[in-house]
């Protein structure tokens, strides 16, 4: 039954309208705090949970973290023995990007383990992708001659922009990118990446 306006007092109608708008508000709050939790779950839903890698973070992976505002991915020109490619180029595909030199002892150590994860694990999910620092693309070349690196890509920097722009602490630094060109971890400084732990990892980001 409806109740009609002119017959109520200019109290009750004034006691009306503000309950009305209360409801009002009310609904509009509720609305408001459910498009924002929503929002909220739907970016939690595209990144690793905090903590999720956490479990990964042993033996030689004892350094893996996760930056809480990690920088965007460059877009920079890099340089192959064939022309030229750049990260954006692995979109849609998990990627293991590695900066590394031949003057940097730790990097040349763990190459070839980087080598057997692109050997073990590359394919249309997953890449592994170096970039040299030399002075000059030939020494890296010299370098995988002369160890016999065949799974791994040969890529330069000849700019050596990449360090700064991806605040890099030094060398070998290791970033994990999801297929759409965002950070999901980094490790500083050397690790075995064709070790269990490694696998583990890469099956788990694949799998995301």
């Amino acid at each position: 039954m409806l109740w009609p306006l002119g017959a109520l007092s200019p109290i009750s109608l004034l006691m009306f309208s503000a309950s009305h708008f209360s409801l009002a508000n009310a609904i509009k709050l509720m609305i408001f705090g459910g498009l924002l939790a929503f929002s909220v779950v739907a970016v939690k839903a595209c990144q690793a949970p905090a903590g999720a890698l956490d479990r990964f973070a042993v033996e030689s992976l004892s350094k893996l973290t996760s930056l809480e505002a990690p920088p965007t991915q460059p877009n920079l020109r890099l340089t192959t023995p064939d022309g030229e490619v750049s990260l954006a180029d692995f979109h849609g595909k998990v990627v293991l990007v590695n900066v590394w030199a031949t003057w940097c002892a730790p990097c040349v150590v763990e190459m070839p383990s980087l080598d057997a994860l692109q050997r073990l694990r590359g394919g249309d999910n997953f890449a592994v992708v170096p970039i040299s620092l030399d002075r000059q693309m030939a020494a890296a070349q010299d370098f995988y001659d002369r160890t016999g690196l065949s799974d791994l890509p040969l890529i330069h920097d000849g700019t050596f922009a990449i360090s700064s722009r991806l605040a890099l602490p030094g060398l070998p630094t290791s970033i994990f990118y999801d297929e759409y060109g965002r950070e999901l971890a980094r490790l500083p400084g050397e690790a075995d990446w064709a070790s269990d732990e490694a696998l583990a990892l890469v099956d788990y980001l694949m799998g995301q």
